[in-house]
């Protein structure tokens, strides 16, 4: 049955999922709980509870969620002392003993995991390979879900375009000032990927290779972004 959602409606929408729980799923969740010992943290269950969302991301090109019955428990020892990372500037009140890994690169090179810090919408740690350690990839679960989404949706977009933009400040400011901020992640303590809105329009930047991509649902409003980022922005031939 169709159910309200506490932490994902956004992200439902931009994937064209009606959030409906089954009994199934959530059958499969308690028995995953008792497997691994631990209560999923609320965001996470309510995410594997919506029928769909694993469909979802297995049938795009992208960044994949892990399936239920392969999520695992892991533990700091085993990150410090099998993989050999270590947390890098974690925040305290984020900082955690346990994590549930969850997501996964489209190539296997990156890895995610929620910590169980205690909070309903907990944090998301990457396995960064270029700090060589375990850093904060976004600050809720749930924002991190809706970033990829937001990413999926606007490379699959009719309108889509991409260019490669100059790393200044100023630039990030006008964005700041103009559009309405999405969800940052992080890949590195020092690499981020920017997220925009702009009166339908939606724009992605990586910071660590300098590309921009955006798609628009309406022309005036590209029309008006374009003119505002064009300074800014070399876009590719079509």
């Amino acid at each position: 049955m169709s159910q309200t959602t506490k932490f994902h409606t956004e992200s439902f929408k931009l994937m064209g999922i009606s959030p409906v729980y089954s009994p199934h799923r959530l059958q499969l969740i308690a028995e995953r709980e008792r497997e691994i010992n631990r209560t999923l943290p609320p965001a996470l269950k309510e995410l594997y509870a919506v029928e769909g969302v694993e469909e979802w991301f297995e049938n795009g090109n992208g960044d994949q969620l892990v399936p239920l019955q392969r999520i695992e428990l892991e533990t700091r020892e085993y990150w410090e002392l099998e993989l050999g990372l270590t947390f890098l500037n974690l925040p305290d009140n984020m900082k955690a003993n346990e994590g549930i890994y969850f997501f996964i690169e489209c190539q296997g090179c990156w890895s995610w995991w929620v910590l169980l810090n205690g909070t309903e919408d907990p944090p998301v740690i990457v396995e960064s390979l270029y700090d060589e350690a375990q850093i904060l990839a976004c600050e809720k679960l749930s924002d991190f879900i809706f970033a990829n989404a937001w990413d999926v949706s606007l490379m699959d977009s009719p309108s889509f375009q991409a260019g490669e933009y100059p790393c200044e400040e100023a630039f990030l400011q006008i964005l700041r000032d103009q559009c309405v901020d999405k969800p940052t992640t992080r890949l590195a303590s020092t690499i981020h990927r920017y997220r925009f809105g702009y009166q339908g329009c939606r724009l992605l930047l990586f910071e660590e290779t300098g590309q921009l991509f955006m798609s628009a649902d309406h022309e005036e409003a590209k029309n008006e972004l374009m003119e505002l980022i064009n300074p800014f922005v070399q876009w590719d031939r079509v």
